[in-house]
């Protein structure tokens, strides 16, 4: 799912910068393939997890929007969908995810979006964790990656930067990519996503706020990017 359109536009803003102007195109049809065919089965718990996933996408979209009505909608639909996520995850994996539901709805009565979006981002993360990995349409690493980025925004959002959580985000994003760039085969979007790495612990280094704001965008953007090469390389 290709959504961070806004953040990918500044991808292309971002590969202007001297020190990117040379990378080569990106070639989105060289890449690993994964062997495994799903079965029906699989696929079906996976695109259930991944519909739960993708309302923790919209709400956390809405929340750094301000768009309170539309969080409170996002926060329902999770509430109705739990159920239905019972049978597809292990008893601990399922009560993190009713903890994350609960503190959503806890944050939303107090009309509070960021909390509400750092629960849900929480959400999103115990969500992909319990994908099969054997069938993911792209490594756990990208979405991972896509975690960081929302969860990176939400910080650097409010009114006070809470500079320890924006750094150890920083840090898993950086565990992240590193297991995924052995993965990417063409040159040119493992450059760009190491470039982006480099200005996101540039900026956290310096404290530099919208350094951050700007380096989580570009994160949310080159996802756009990892999820599109992972899907033609599983093509080929």
């Amino acid at each position: 799912m290709l959504k961070h359109t806004a953040a990918a536009a500044a991808i292309v803003a971002f590969t202007l910068s001297p020190a990117l102007v040379q990378l080569p195109a990106p070639d989105f049809w060289a890449g690993p393939l994964f062997a495994r065919e799903a079965s029906a089965k699989d696929l079906g718990r996976n695109a259930k997890l991944a519909d739960a996933a993708s309302i923790n996408e919209d709400l956390i979209d809405a929340a750094l929007g301000g768009k309170a009505d539309k969080v409170a909608e996002k926060v329902a639909a999770m509430r109705k969908a739990l159920p239905m996520l019972r049978p597809l995850l292990d008893a601990a994996t399922f009560d993190a995810l009713a903890r994350e539901l609960t503190a959503m709805e806890q944050a939303m009565a107090g009309k509070d979006l960021p909390a509400t979006a750092l629960a849900s981002v929480e959400a999103y993360r115990v969500i992909e964790a319990a994908t099969d990995p054997a069938q993911r349409p792209s490594p756990i690493e990208v979405a991972m990656l896509d975690y960081s980025g929302f969860k990176l925004s939400i910080l650097a959002a409010g009114p006070t930067a809470e500079w320890a959580a924006i750094g150890a985000t920083a840090k898993d994003s950086d565990s992240n990519w590193s297991a995924l760039a052995k993965n990417v085969s063409d040159s040119g979007i493992r450059d760009l996503a190491a470039a982006i790495q480099d200005g996101l612990r540039s900026a956290v280094a310096r404290k530099d706020i919208e350094g951050v704001k700007f380096a989580a965008k570009l994160q949310l953007g080159i996802v756009d990017v990892l999820e599109g090469y992972f899907k033609r390389a599983k093509s080929r």
